[in-house]
């Protein structure tokens, strides 16, 4: 039996409200057409296959950048401990620095070792939080490439669907060609609005494959950087015990510090710059191989298609039409509030060094106290009470960012939290959204294959 227009237009409609799984789960794929297909088969075979797209669409936006629930709380709860270490350690350089203001004998030498011992345990969890983060983005990065979300494989799944209902339009026209009937321009405002459906899918998993690029990138270049200065402030700390006993280490500690500490300042900055620049190659490959344009709205108004279409006579079809087309509209605008709640979820999860404005100012306070040491063992050696006045100015300084620090990440965290649960209650989540849309894509499949039969 004929499917009807009501069925295909309440199938593409959900279609566009459900984008984007797993591709190598498909066992259920549309079926073959021959030269000589129906109008029936046609429209079975191009909404099937939109449905495996959809799928595709929804499975590659959950998986390929996929973060474990508990990575919510250990990272923060990770470099909060690292940063409270090491802001124990500030503080006893302070108060030591302090009482040796205008007598040296003050300071006590075991207080300043206690404080080292602080120092280069903080330092070495904040160094392994960040490569632990590292290494859990490098697995599941491996399991989406596996499972044929890697920018190679997903790009050809997407041509390959793109190839089929090509094939599958060029039969439609065919076909719609040889009709001399009112209903032929009914088909072939159906067929534009299959193939604006079709772009809007595939515009959806190309956003989402330069965004994904990028947002791997942006984490992965940021967890390296800070990892590595971690350890290196640790070395720092390290060559600076060593200097309590031997002088010939003050060099080469302070000058560890800096570079630690200046990558402490652009790392934030260079996380970005590397995230956007993948995601500009990423965005330039694609549009090598498909048209990166979102599907624009069908010429004049709806009232004027309703007066088109109405010269036909098509009673009720009409409405059915005029109603996809105003569900394709809703969808895209579903759509760019689902991406900024993903933009806001994620920037609520990010520690205070990692913010595009906090992390440079956080590293600066500490650069500041690297550049005052370096001062002064470079040109105070000799002056000890002069070159402890700068160290003291220094470790206020980078104490201030500490702080700022261990306020601004929980402070985020709790924004993060009210964020996810508002967005539960009214089941607004990227992941609800995503799981609905899925579970709307196979009560559409059942549908279509119960009504043509």
């Amino acid at each position: 039996m004929r499917l009807g227009y009501q069925t295909i237009a309440i199938a593409l409609c959900a279609l566009t409200l459900a984008p984007q799984s797993i591709a190598n789960t498909y066992t259920d794929s549309a079926p073959a057409v021959s030269q000589t297909a129906t109008l029936d088969q046609i429209d079975r075979a191009l909404l099937l296959d939109f449905i495996h797209l959809s799928r595709f669409n929804i499975h590659f936006r959950l998986e390929s950048n996929r973060h474990q629930p508990w990575r919510f709380w250990t990272y923060p709860l990770a470099r909060e401990s690292g940063t409270a270490a090491t802001f124990g350690a500030t503080l006893t350089d302070i108060t030591q620095q302090a009482k040796g203001l205008h007598n040296l004998r003050n300071v006590s030498k075991n207080a300043i070792v206690n404080g080292m011992a602080s120092a280069m345990t903080g330092n070495s969890i904040s160094g392994a939080a960040s490569s632990l983060e590292l290494v859990q983005n490098t697995w599941i990065c491996w399991k989406a490439g596996k499972a044929g979300f890697s920018p190679k494989a997903s790009a050809s799944f997407v041509k390959s669907v793109m190839a089929s209902t090509d094939k599958l339009f060029a039969q439609r026209q065919q076909l719609i060609a040889q009709e001399d009937t009112p209903h032929r321009k009914v088909h072939e405002l159906e067929s534009e609005m299959l193939q604006r459906i079709r772009q809007q899918l595939v515009y959806e998993f190309l956003t989402w494959s330069v965004h994904s690029r990028d947002r791997m990138w942006r984490e992965n270049s940021f967890y390296a950087v800070d990892a590595a200065q971690s350890f290196t402030r640790l070395s720092a700390v390290i060559l600076a015990r060593r200097a309590l006993d031997n002088r010939g280490f003050a060099k080469p500690a302070v000058c560890t510090g800096l570079v630690a500490n200046s990558a402490l300042t652009l790392n934030p900055i260079f996380r970005n710059v590397v995230g956007r620049t993948v995601g500009i190659i990423q965005k330039h490959k694609l549009k090598k191989e498909f048209s990166f344009e979102r599907p624009a709205p069908l010429e004049g108004s709806t009232d004027e298609l309703q007066k088109m279409l109405a010269d036909y006579s098509l009673d009720k079809e009409p409405k059915h039409l005029i109603g996809l087309v105003d569900i394709t509209e809703r969808s895209a605008r579903l759509d760019k509030a689902l991406d900024r709640e993903t933009k806001d979820i994620e920037r609520f999860q990010q520690i205070a060094q990692q913010g595009s404005v906090a992390g440079p100012v956080i590293g600066l306070t500490a650069l500041a106290s690297s550049i005052l040491s370096s001062v002064a063992i470079y040109n105070y050696a000799d002056k000890p009470k002069t070159a402890n006045k700068l160290g003291f100015s220094g470790r206020i300084s980078q104490s201030t960012g500490q702080l700022a620090a261990l306020v601004y990440t929980p402070y985020m965290v709790m924004r993060a939290i009210r964020l996810n649960k508002h967005l539960k209650k009214r089941e607004e989540l990227p992941a609800q959204v995503l799981a609905q849309r899925l579970a709307r894509l196979d009560k559409i499949e059942a549908q279509v294959k119960g009504t043509i039969q």
